[in-house]
């Protein structure tokens, strides 16, 4: 006989109950307990949504939905940065827009543009400068 805890079976007893039960039963619980554990860590790392409730249900709780003002401000930041962009020397602005908005890496970038990496790097910087400089006199 094995004595378990039954709060951790069911965490809303208030009381602290002990219970003795058989090995199965014991190892049943055990393992039912770390299926329930792996599902939820699995939802956590997967971003998985519940089929039991309304689709998108997870999303709206989690990202409360952005005010007409947000909205606004993050079409206005957007078209700035678009604007920056127009600014630069068409390499740089290409190389800035795949490393940032894109999400590339440098050397995705390189290779496909059959260039060297630190060229690519230094370019993405002087962008980075260009752009800094224009949202800062603009903006």
């Amino acid at each position: 006989m094995t004595t378990i805890k039954l709060n951790n079976y069911y965490p809303h007893l208030t009381e602290c109950v002990t219970l003795e039960v058989s090995e199965e039963i014991a190892v049943t619980l055990s393992i039912g307990g770390r299926m329930c554990d792996s599902y939820k860590r699995r939802k956590r790392e997967h971003d998985e949504c519940s089929l039991d409730g309304t689709p998108g249900f997870e999303a709206d709780v989690t990202y409360p939905p952005l005010t007409p003002e947000e909205i606004m401000e993050q079409a206005e930041g957007h078209a700035a940065l678009y604007a920056a962009l127009d600014r630069l020397p068409p390499v740089q602005a290409r190389r800035v827009y795949a490393r940032f908005i894109l999400g590339r890496s440098v050397g995705q970038i390189a290779k496909a543009e059959k260039a060297d990496e630190s060229n690519v790097r230094k370019s993405i910087q002087k962008g980075l400068a260009g752009l800094k400089k224009y949202l800062n006199y603009f903006c």
